[in-house]
């Protein structure tokens, strides 16, 4: 069984320093299909990000070829580029997958734990110890499957491979903590839900979430700068 010291350490460090060179914890999740206001909302809160999360459709909705489009977000903003596929196949078409994303640039990929641990571990070798996989652990949704029991063994997986750390709903602060404690403290927990779902930044930090995503709450702001300087300060407050 592999410990986290054993794969995607070198993977958070760098993730980390990112974070503490912008003084940020908070990840912008391009929630949306308009391409330039994607681009406007980068270019005004980029200083106040750690992050930036797309979908894999992003590419089809820029025109663009997933390698450029990673190239340009990282030309705007100057930061890693996590991708939310939600992988969930069998092991060597998660390991296909993985190499392609990865290939073209992505620095980290969200993936579901519904397959098992074997087909989780795939992705985490391609990704290796310079790219990051974060394993979906609960959904921020109403109404989702994901029991408390299903949870944890989610959360057991992400720990059994050595995956960078768990993606854990911002918006659910008891569950933030369950996944917290079946992790450990080294692994990253990054937390959608933040804002528009309902979820406080600072509540989760103090659940364990050491990440704050965040989408609509910023691209459907009047200022969307202020907005992510106003998230960015309440959850360094208690981080």
């Amino acid at each position: 069984m592999r410990g986290f010291v054993l794969t995607q350490s070198l993977f958070r460090k760098k993730f980390v320093e990112m974070a503490q060179s912008r003084d940020s914890r908070l990840i912008l999740a391009l929630d949306t299909a308009d391409a330039q206001k994607a681009r406007d909302v980068l270019e005004k809160c980029g200083h106040e990000l750690a992050a930036v999360k797309t979908h894999p459709e992003h590419a089809l909705l820029w025109g663009k070829p997933h390698k450029e489009l990673v190239r340009e977000i990282k030309n705007i903003a100057g930061l890693p580029v996590v991708l939310d596929a939600k992988l969930a196949d069998v092991g060597h078409s998660n390991a296909m997958k993985a190499n392609y994303y990865f290939g073209q640039g992505y620095d980290a990929i969200i993936c579901h734990a519904f397959p098992g641990e074997e087909a989780v571990r795939a992705i985490v070798d391609a990704a290796g110890e310079e790219r990051g996989v974060f394993v979906l652990c609960a959904m921020t949704s109403p109404g989702h499957l994901f029991s408390r029991d299903i949870v944890k063994k989610a959360a057991e997986i992400a720990k059994n491979t050595g995956a960078a750390g768990a993606i854990a709903p911002g918006n659910q602060y008891d569950v933030i903590s369950l996944i917290r404690k079946e992790l450990g403290t080294q692994a990253l927990i990054l937390s959608p839900g933040i804002g528009a779902q309902g979820g406080d930044a600072a509540k989760a930090a103090k659940a364990g979430t050491d990440f704050a995503i965040v989408g609509r709450s910023i691209i459907g702001a009047h200022n969307p700068a202020e907005e992510a300087r106003r998230l960015r300060k309440a959850f360094n407050a208690v981080i």
